[in-house]
């Protein structure tokens, strides 16, 4: 099996994870800052050239969603541990209701998969929108930390982030219980 270039993109991407996770753990909010947004920028990348080249693959289509929430899950995590001693930190109100929402997907696409074996779950434009979100959440509190910066406009996205996450994490339960009716 040939992996194309936008797969390869993926790999590295998935491979920065623990670079970001250092980078946060060790204060360096401006190198976490750089490597999260190189992550962002290849994950558009990535897609961009797999549509371009045609070179869409099972193994990219799979890794692709496993980068992004690696990341996302990892930035998220360490972002609002205390130990961190951010001088701005995710709520943990707000990482709850963002790892519940993963966690719920994951268990809900499980189960279909077992008992249907439909294993093809497109994202809506919700979990997109909640996903673009979050990313912005973790730009916005990696910002805020490497500039020490007042934080007047991180928690209205707090609040935005929790919103499209909770709205995108029913909209996905109203979704799996159509498709099992429908099977």
């Amino acid at each position: 099996m040939r992996i194309t270039i936008p797969t390869q993109i993926t790999l590295v991407r998935l491979l920065l994870v623990p670079f970001v996770a250092m980078s946060i753990l060790y204060h360096r909010y401006g190198l976490a800052l750089l490597i999260f947004t190189v992550s962002g920028v290849s994950d558009l990348l990535d897609g961009l050239l797999a549509r371009r080249l045609k070179q869409k693959s099972k193994l990219g289509a799979l890794l692709d969603p496993m980068a992004d929430k690696l990341l996302l899950s990892t930035s998220f995590l360490l972002l609002t541990l205390p130990a961190s001693k951010l001088h701005v930190a995710i709520p943990i109100w707000l990482a709850v209701v963002v790892f519940g929402r993963d966690i719920m997907i994951v268990v809900g696409a499980v189960a279909i998969a077992l008992t249907t074996g439909f294993t093809n779950f497109d994202p809506t434009i919700y979990g997109k929108a909640s996903t673009l979100v979050q990313i912005l959440c973790v730009l916005a509190v990696l910002v805020v930390n490497y500039f020490n910066a007042e934080q007047f406009y991180v928690e209205w996205l707090f609040y935005l982030t929790f919103g499209l996450t909770l709205f995108s994490g029913v909209h996905y339960l109203f979704i799996v219980n159509k498709r099992m009716e429908n099977e």
